[in-house]
């Protein structure tokens, strides 16, 4: 299984969030558009079918991501080398597909609860 750049996911999320507040403040086409853009990319990106899945799971990288991170730092002071990370691990983290990844209804583990565009 292939694993995402972090930097990568973490900006996805981060434009998932600015892209649900300015939905929430004036519901225009364009940005309608833009979030099932950003939905549909973080649904790929973490192979999840609906958006709590993929923040879930984008969260799941990201904290997968830096224990990896951690851990190769402990080691470089230790002297020794870090084990090599396990995308058994990353993907035994990340939750099952659950919804279509076009529902955006709300985001998942931010905070928010604003509601997004409905078909």
């Amino acid at each position: 299984m292939l694993v995402p750049d972090p930097k990568v996911v973490r900006r996805l999320l981060t434009r998932y969030a600015a892209l649900k507040i300015a939905y929430a403040e004036k519901e225009t086409p364009e940005t309608a558009r833009s979030l099932e853009d950003v939905t549909y990319t973080l649904c790929v990106m973490t192979g999840t079918t609906g958006v709590r899945d993929a923040v879930a799971a984008a969260d799941a990288l990201l904290v997968a991501a830096e224990q990896r991170r951690d851990a190769r730092q402990a080691a470089s002071l230790a002297g020794g080398t870090a084990p090599a990370p396990s995308p058994k691990a990353v993907s035994a983290a990340a939750p099952r597909l659950a919804q279509p990844h076009t529902e955006v209804r709300t985001l998942h583990s931010r905070g928010l609860g604003v509601p997004g565009p409905l078909r």
